[in-house]
């Protein structure tokens, strides 16, 4: 199943700003408007896409130039307004948006919005991922799409929110694809170049692949085996991965990333080694060496973690190192 990586809710938890806005603190900085501050979150990772949905009140976020520069993120955010009043400032001064409408925002551009009373649905993406929708990222931050142009991509949007935990783990290249396909359908405009079209094959490519290491992580992962699947030739292979460390590098992200939700999953009560042979693992203490140099702690100190975080600060800073740690996947 898709992985939920966040959930945070200030009225059921009884918590108010200062612990919303440690969860925040690695992206934006919170301050509370006039009024009741409220906040329920929920986060689920996809594939190359972060999906979340928001319901808030009484709160603004801002990525000042200085934070921009410190963080170096490289992605973009599409965030639909379902309902209530959000406004967002791309640079030239706040403009509220209605319901329905959809904004999009370069995270390596300053940014503010104010959160009244609204609840928002946001995919984080990476910037591959609107290359291969729109051909071109030029011009898109503070980018306004109106209702009548985002009705199919809006929909999608809230089925997602409401769906995501149901969605298995192989399917979700196809529903990130899917996503792409209705922000280029909403989007209106796109780049017709040799270059565009070249990179939209790329990225075709690299999402076959993934499809395919998704559904046969437990199995022996060969170079050869994955050509033969694809269809894409083992020189390409090589090309297009080169920039992820290799496909050796891909295929055992895949599989730490899926291992860590195993391990977050409080359902799961499979012994380590059970869980190593499922994601893919030549064995249980090979598992271990590679999740402490990925993530800093054991498998089994992760999940006791995971487990005694009863808390609401503590589950609260648990989110946020998970939420840091798949940035990396869309930055």
């Amino acid at each position: 199943m898709a992985e939920q990586f966040l959930q945070f809710a200030s009225e059921t938890d009884g918590v108010g700003l200062d612990v919303y806005r440690e969860l925040y603190a690695s992206g934006a900085d919170v301050t509370g408007l006039d009024g009741a501050f409220f906040a329920e979150v929920a986060g689920w990772r996809l594939a190359g896409i972060l999906l979340f949905d928001r319901r808030l009140a009484g709160v603004a976020h801002e990525r000042s130039a200085e934070r921009v520069r410190r963080d170096q993120f490289d992605h973009f955010t599409v965030q639909l307004v379902v309902e209530g009043r959000f406004e967002v400032d791309g640079g030239e001064g706040f403009v509220e948006i209605a319901p329905g409408q959809i904004v999009l925002l370069d995270m390596t551009r300053p940014m503010r919005n104010r959160a009244v009373t609204t609840r928002v649905v946001t995919a984080s993406v990476s910037r591959e991922v609107l290359q291969a929708a729109l051909g071109s990222t030029a011009g898109l931050h503070g980018r306004v799409v109106d209702q009548d142009k985002a009705l199919l991509l809006a929909d999608y949007m809230t089925s997602l929110a409401a769906r995501a935990s149901e969605i298995g783990e192989a399917d979700l290249p196809a529903v990130s694809r899917a996503f792409i396909d209705l922000l280029t359908v909403a989007a209106g405009s796109v780049e017709l170049s040799r270059g565009a079209d070249l990179r939209r094959l790329e990225f075709a490519r690299r999402e076959s692949v993934k499809r395919f290491i998704e559904a046969n992580l437990a199995s022996d992962l060969t170079a050869d085996a994955i050509c033969d699947a694809t269809g894409v030739s083992r020189a390409t292979l090589y090309r297009i991965f080169q920039p992820d460390g290799g496909i050796g590098g891909v295929i055992q992200t895949r599989r730490l990333v899926r291992l860590r939700a195993a391990l977050g999953d409080p359902a799961d009560d499979r012994p380590l080694a059970d869980i190593a042979q499922a994601c893919g693992f030549k064995s249980e203490s090979h598992m271990g060496r590679l999740f402490r140099k990925a993530f800093a702690t054991s498998p089994g100190d992760y999940r006791r973690q995971i487990r005694a975080a009863t808390s609401v600060s503590a589950r609260a800073e648990l989110s946020r190192r998970r939420w840091d740690a798949l940035m990396g996947e869309i930055t």
